[in-house]
């Protein structure tokens, strides 16, 4: 009887200690691995950095995101976002890159670099002008940020580029209205011609170069509007007097 007791504890040990090991065994590596440490926010930024500067600019854009994810609260999350929306940028990814800038905008309104994404935002648009022959709601949008940038942040060291940017958005613009007012000058519309024409004076006095071009043009408008209406003005005595004598 005792021994078929002895047997039995036997069989039920042995399949423990066996099970034991085993797990011993299958962990054993992972307990006794060397552990990597953690990233620091600096680190993991840089790292960022580092991609960006290469043009590397999917890798950096996906870093700059997992930073976000990993770091939400460091002090260095503001600039990740922005080197986001830079990593954007310089992909071409424009209209991503404005949503990411604008965002920046909204979560950080007093920050240092609020001057600079506005810039940026500007250049977004600036990029994706088109022809003067063409839409120019870009190159509006475009001019407003630069304009923003002018007068709200002087002394800033992105505001001499966004004036020159604002310069060439608006000759974009002018150009784009005088080829509208020559196009009209030449179907024989002079009423709408001259109307275009003194409308760039208005909006852009400040563009150099076509003052000269306009002012030729502008005098045959007048001078074709005055004739017509002297006529308009001839007929309309004629019909009258017909009327009269009538």
């Amino acid at each position: 009887m005792n021994g078929a007791k002895t047997n039995f504890c036997k069989d039920l040990v042995l399949p423990i200690l066996f099970s034991i090991f085993l797990i011993i065994g299958s962990h054993g590596c992972a307990l006794f691995e060397r552990q990597e440490p953690a990233k620091t926010p600096q680190a993991a930024y840089e790292d960022g950095m580092r991609l960006l500067e290469k043009k590397k600019y999917e890798r950096s854009a996906e870093a700059f995101r997992k930073f976000k994810e990993d770091y939400p609260l460091s002090t260095y999350t503001p600039l990740a976002e922005l080197r986001l929306a830079d990593s954007l940028y310089f992909d071409k990814n424009y209209a991503e890159a404005i949503v990411q800038y604008e965002e920046f905008k909204k979560l950080h309104p007093v920050h240092a670099e609020i001057p600079y994404a506005i810039y940026q935002v500007g250049m977004c648009h600036f990029k994706q002008m088109l022809t003067i022959d063409r839409d120019q709601t870009v190159t509006e949008k475009a001019l407003e940020q630069f304009r923003y940038v002018v007068e709200n942040f002087p002394q800033n060291k992105y505001t001499p580029d966004a004036k020159t940017k604002m310069q060439l958005c608006q000759r974009h613009l002018a150009d784009h209205e005088f080829t509208i007012g020559h196009f009209y000058y030449r179907m024989g519309h002079y009423k709408a011609a001259l109307s275009r024409f003194e409308e760039i004076q208005k909006k852009y006095p400040d563009v150099v170069g076509l003052e000269g071009k306009m002012k030729p043009l502008m005098e045959t408008c007048r001078e074709k509007i005055a004739k017509e209406e002297k006529k308009q003005k001839e007929k309309e005595e004629r019909e009258a007097k017909k009327k009269k004598g009538s």
